[in-house]
């Protein structure tokens, strides 16, 4: 008997905050993490643990993925067009993420030390992330054949994802069709706002106010002659990037109110 059957017989339910179940091809572990997955009868008993994409697969399932928080901002901010069908077919989603070290890993390194990272702007992994297949495999879902391309820079901040994906809609497409998708894929969301303001400050989503909260704001921008859209998210990537989302999930699992536990912030590390 393997671990995580011990596990499944001691347990009523099960969110895995790592990345082992993930994805759903045993393939894009090697080609993602290196690694061939040992329990690949495991990857389709899992389901993955982003509520505004899987809600209806997690409400009946024991057994729940983690999700990763660049995939996770990138996600929300492209998956309304891809779903309302608005993508130009074959076309490429180039995203850069924007991070603070508390995405650095459960390891400590000379580059996530703060006396290093203080006031920097650094480039650290401008191609294959590993939370591009996440990304990937979100969009696949939808019927799309687009490619992706992530790019990670890390800031002088603690936490914090700001996700500025670029993408390219089918001719004809207006911003009030773009209004359309993402009011029909968040209106009834917890926790997604649509942040697109003419003036003032926050005129986009900024992780700065979303500190130690669950939510995840979201906006866009289509450029005028062209058919290139920059879609917008941001996260707290503890909180809805991972600890957030899992509870989340918890709560729709058991059947509880999604939102039990999330409505107060909890604020360390700052």
């Amino acid at each position: 008997m393997s671990n995580i059957e011990r596990y499944a017989d001691l347990a009523e339910r099960i969110i895995d905050l790592s990345a082992d179940f993930r994805l759903r091809d045993p393939e894009d572990y090697i080609k993602w993490y290196g690694n061939e997955h040992t329990n690949i009868e495991w990857l389709e008993k899992f389901v993955y643990g982003l509520p505004e994409l899987n809600r209806d697969a997690i409400l009946g399932s024991r057994y729940v993925s983690g999700v990763g928080c660049n995939a996770t901002a990138t996600n929300l901010a492209v998956w309304p067009l891809f779903n309302a069908g608005l993508v130009e077919p074959g076309s490429s989603v180039i995203c850069e993420v924007k991070v603070g070290s508390s995405e650095g890993g459960n390891k400590s390194s000379d580059a996530t030390h703060h006396p290093e990272r203080a006031r920097v702007m650094r480039s650290f992994a401008p191609t294959g992330h590993r939370h591009t297949s996440e990304i990937l495999q979100a969009i696949h879902v939808s019927g799309s054949d687009s490619r992706v391309y992530l790019s990670a820079t890390a800031v002088d901040n603690v936490r914090g994802v700001l996700a500025t994906a670029h993408l390219f809609v089918k001719d004809g497409v207006e911003e009030r069709d773009l209004y359309r998708a993402y009011r029909g894929a968040y209106r009834n969301e917890p926790f997604v706002r649509i942040v697109k303001e003419r003036t003032g400050v926050y005129r986009y989503p900024e992780p700065k106010i979303l500190a130690g909260s669950n939510y995840a704001d979201v906006g866009f921008e289509k450029e005028q002659g062209s058919n290139r859209v920059v879609a917008i998210s941001a996260i707290d990537n503890l909180m809805k990037g991972a600890a957030g989302t899992a509870v989340q999930c918890m709560n729709l699992m058991h059947g509880w109110d999604e939102t039990t536990g999330l409505t107060f912030p909890g604020l360390h590390p700052v």
